[in-house]
């Protein structure tokens, strides 16, 4: 902390910290479903028992979990730089950046991908070793490895303001313009990249990035003096405005990677509409990477590639929230106070759409069916509640 012009009106602030991640156990708990803990069978012949069960069924196909034997514990640097000066007795004002850089991030990822030669499906681990004693020569699916190769950074601006109370009015508010950036925001544990052998190509916003956030928060005792009647009115409002989180679009072809992560072409110009009917201005904008639109062959699925459209490319619905309070203070004795309360949570009714479908191909490709909050007390549709509440 540093105070440049000594007056004590004026502080410099800076940190930096590197944090580090200790791991969860859901990253190797999947391993206990591997052989030889778990061998998997399947069987419609008659008679079937635990004593005949190895002999009269026949391994199914495994799809075993791993972690990478390299794996490296992921770690965070968090830096910021901040200025605060007082504005007058009751009023400050905060400039800040911030930002952080992600290393060694978690992301789920196929080791056993499907890669095409010609027309014929492959994948780099077809069949279990002949020379194993788990279901020797029996074939192989997806294996979903943990790996610590993903990363992210995060920079942004802060702007606050401060009121303390004074003349009966506080509040606080606040500005953010900030953009994240990562290859997996880690919604699921699920594989989610595109191209498990590509970590980069997936490589876009974080799905909970917010361009601009905006908040105001504060109270008001109205100035009503008298009797107990018309004092102790207070106003109460917490306003909070965002833009929308990022979308990514993707088709329903599975059978090219093994997992249904598949992004579209983008072939033309989209933006967003504002039209919960139709978010984007244009369907035709994306058309799915393969001569046939619904592969479903080896031959039909050689025919596809992997999407241009980047992840996280477009973006969602905006987010607007009011809530609004008046509260009565009644003093009733020396030490008995009475406080009534009324509470508006989204006090304009406003509508926050949910995001659209994503799915190239769906008939409800597009389309918002739902709000963003369906119910609660935080951006659902208007409640009002009453409240009475006695202090002593």
């Amino acid at each position: 902390m540093w105070d440049p012009w000594g007056t004590g009106k004026t502080v410099i602030r800076s940190a930096y910290a590197i944090l580090t991640d200790q791991p969860v156990a859901n990253a190797i708990s999947p391993l206990n479903a591997n052989p030889p803990f778990t061998n998997p069978l399947v069987s419609t012949a008659a008679g079937l028992s635990m004593l005949n069960a190895n002999t009269l069924a026949g391994a199914s196909s495994l799809a075993p979990n791993a972690i990478n034997k390299g794996f490296k514990n992921p770690y965070v640097q968090s830096w910021n730089l901040n200025v605060e000066r007082q504005m007058g007795t009751n009023l400050g004002l905060t400039v800040a950046y911030v930002g952080s850089k992600g290393t060694h991030l978690r992301v789920a990822r196929n080791m056993n991908q499907v890669f095409f030669t010609g027309t014929t499906l492959q994948r780099p681990f077809s069949k279990v070793n002949l020379s194993s004693p788990i279901t020797p020569g029996q074939a192989l699916g997806n294996i979903n490895e943990v790996d610590s190769a993903a990363n992210s950074s995060y920079h942004a601006l802060w702007v606050t303001l401060n009121k303390r109370i004074s003349h009966g009015l506080q509040f606080n508010t606040s500005y953010v313009f900030s953009r994240s950036i990562d290859n997996n925001s880690l919604s699921t544990n699920t594989i989610v990249v595109q191209n498990s052998l590509n970590i980069a190509n997936s490589r876009g916003l974080s799905d909970f990035d917010v361009r601009h956030r905006f908040v105001f928060g504060g109270f008001y005792e109205l100035p009503f003096r008298g009797n107990r009647l018309v004092e102790g009115w207070q106003l109460g409002i917490i306003s909070q405005a965002q833009s929308g989180n990022p979308l990514t679009v993707l088709t329903s072809v599975t059978g090219f990677t093994g997992v249904g992560t598949l992004r579209p072409d983008i072939v033309g110009s989209v933006s967003s509409t504002g039209d919960p009917n139709q978010w984007f201005s244009s369907l035709t904008a994306f058309s799915v990477p393969c001569a046939t639109p619904n592969p479903t062959t080896a031959s039909q699925l050689s025919t596809c590639h992997f999407g241009n459209l980047g992840r996280n490319s477009l973006t969602g619905p905006n987010f607007l929230n009011t809530d609004f309070s008046i509260v009565k203070n009644t003093k009733i004795t020396e030490r008995l106070k009475a406080q009534f309360r009324t509470e508006f949570f989204d006090f304009f009714n406003q509508a926050n759409f949910g995001n659209p479908n994503l799915s190239v191909g769906n008939s409800r490709f597009g389309v918002i069916s739902s709000t963003r909050t369906p119910t609660g007390d935080f951006g659902s549709s208007r409640q009002i509640q009453f409240a009475l509440k006695l202090q002593f």
